[in-house]
């Protein structure tokens, strides 16, 4: 495994500028970790990024509880009012997370209205879930990125199994994607 082509990819571009915009999408993850991506988006929400956020997220991998009922608890602990955060409970991997996202904006507003959303993830999850956004949303929104955490993930995954584990697959996804011939990205 190239540890620098890796890094590279996965946490060379800097997503940790706040872009305002009409929509958040914060892609949904393990209950266990919603905190990690929780935090980021309130970050976002505070810092003025967007007046929606839509958490994503199906019960995927305890069939219990959604991903994105977990979030919008998480998000509310950290003082995000309950009338900014949007529950889409369908998605159940990142294509999803953007697909049922737009159906949940679709809802609320005239799609042609939307000039911009903002993807919110976990720094090693940015480059992918930004990837499928711009594939899979209308090419007349424009797509951002926002993440916190990039040096500290950069270094971890090396030696914390859970990031390993994510960054492996992570690896893999793009991989599959890019023999498709939908991205460029070399890994």
């Amino acid at each position: 495994m190239d540890f620098d082509k890796i890094d590279n990819v996965l946490f060379g571009e800097n997503y940790q500028k706040v872009v305002k915009s009409d929509y958040a999408i914060v892609c949904g993850t393990a209950p266990e970790y919603s905190w990690i991506r929780a935090k980021i988006a309130a970050s976002f929400y505070n810092k003025g990024g967007a007046k929606q956020i839509i958490v994503s997220g199906a019960a995927v991998s305890d069939k219990s509880v959604t991903e994105c009922s977990v979030l919008q608890s998480e998000l509310r602990k950290l003082g995000v009012p309950a009338d900014a955060i949007v529950e889409e409970p369908r998605a159940y991997d990142t294509i999803q997370n953007m697909t049922c996202s737009l159906t949940e904006i679709c809802k609320r507003t005239d799609i042609m209205e939307v000039k911009s959303i903002t993807v919110i993830t976990e720094p090693f999850h940015m480059k992918r879930a930004v990837l499928l956004a711009k594939l899979l949303l209308p090419k007349f929104i424009k797509v951002y990125g926002y993440t916190e955490g990039v040096l500290t993930q950069r270094e971890e995954w090396k030696t914390d199994e859970r990031l390993k584990a994510c960054v492996e697959n992570e690896v893999e996804i793009l991989t599959q994607i890019k023999e498709k011939g939908f991205i460029e990205v070399a890994l």
